[in-house]
């Protein structure tokens, strides 16, 4: 966010150009503030570095499309071999309960390391959870070091399932390196 004319000048948020959309402002503006004032205390500013993500609404948002992250194509061409999973909403009963077993999540772990890599997802309430899978990726997290919460009866039951599963096979001593899952439907 610092220009290059100018050390002194910094340019948060939609004033340059590279991602218009109103977190990533929010994120720029308040990191161009802490640089404003480490610069003035001759300390090193801190660039401004973010995981790409996006909420979309389809229809009327009752299903919104969360991407976070790599996807399995990415992070191969990244040089990641992966362990990626998938679940559908339908496989959890809250969903059916509910009256919207539509739908579909992801997550692509690496599979050397468990680091978890990205989550794509369309479903009920899928956007709520997109900060907690934010977070996880943008912390580089290993997935087998994420607790094994219940939250059953809730719509994050999805993520308990994707969690375990991935955590499962990650784990497991006898997996491949370099083997990728598959899964049963892919957003790449």
């Amino acid at each position: 966010m610092q220009t290059t004319d100018n050390p002194r000048v910094y340019v948060p948020g939609d004033a340059n150009g590279r991602d218009p959309v109103l977190h990533v402002a929010k994120e720029q503006g308040r990191l161009a503030g802490q640089n404003i004032v480490a610069a003035a205390q001759d300390n090193p500013v801190e660039p401004y570095q973010h995981i790409p993500h996006k909420v979309t609404f389809a229809g009327v948002g009752l299903y919104p499309v969360v991407q976070i992250g790599h996807t399995t194509r990415s992070a191969h061409e990244a040089g990641h071999a992966t362990v990626t999973v998938s679940r559908e909403a339908a496989d959890d009963g809250v969903f059916r309960a509910k009256d919207v077993p539509h739908g579909l999540a992801q997550v692509v772990v690496d599979a050397d390391d468990g680091t978890v890599l990205g989550y794509h997802a369309m479903h009920y309430h899928a956007d709520a959870m997109a900060k907690t899978m934010q977070v996880l990726v943008e912390m580089g997290l290993d997935i087998r070091d994420v607790p094994d919460r219940a939250y059953h009866p809730t719509t994050p039951e999805i993520l308990d399932g994707l969690i375990r599963e991935a955590s499962a096979r990650v784990a497991d001593a006898e997996w491949p390196d370099e083997i990728i899952v598959e899964p049963r439907q892919n957003f790449n």
